[in-house]
């Protein structure tokens, strides 16, 4: 059984680590991808260094209704092309607690190994939307990175 607190995921993307590395920690590539479903997110803004935050707005339908928030954290570790370690907040008709992610990249034949690691779930139901959302949204970094 799965630890409800935590989510692991693993994906292969066809690009550098280089080029993965700045779809996670660039705004303007970030607001292309990070938006789950059929979110989108016309801006966003960001300091990628350690203590620096990011913000991105979001809008669009999920699960047959209309959502608006933003999605916010701090840069807490990163290592160029290995290790981002970020905090992850949504603030919008429903604001869950922060989560911690930490994503490794690794080469691998083809692409960019992608492990995220997010902890800090309030229950398993919290967990399952974000699951959901990273699925569709390593969809949209595959066709960005």
């Amino acid at each position: 059984m799965a630890d409800m607190h935590t989510l692991k995921m693993t994906t292969v993307i066809k690009a550098s680590r280089a080029r993965v590395f700045a779809a996670w920690t660039q705004p303007e590539i970030m607001r292309l991808w990070l938006a789950p479903g059929e979110l989108t997110s016309n801006s966003a803004e960001g300091n990628p260094v350690v203590g620096g935050t990011f913000t991105i707005p979001m809008e669009g339908m999920m699960g047959g209704r209309h959502i608006r928030g933003v999605a916010s954290g701090v840069f807490r570790e990163l290592v160029p092309h290995e290790r981002i370690v970020l905090t992850w907040n949504w603030a919008g008709d429903y604001s869950p607690p922060e989560t911690l992610i930490t994503v490794q990249l690794r080469e691998v034949p083809g692409g960019t190994e992608v492990q995220l690691l997010q902890e800090g779930f309030a229950d398993a139901q919290h967990r399952g939307g974000y699951e959901a959302g990273w699925h569709s949204a390593f969809e949209k970094l595959a066709r960005v990175a």
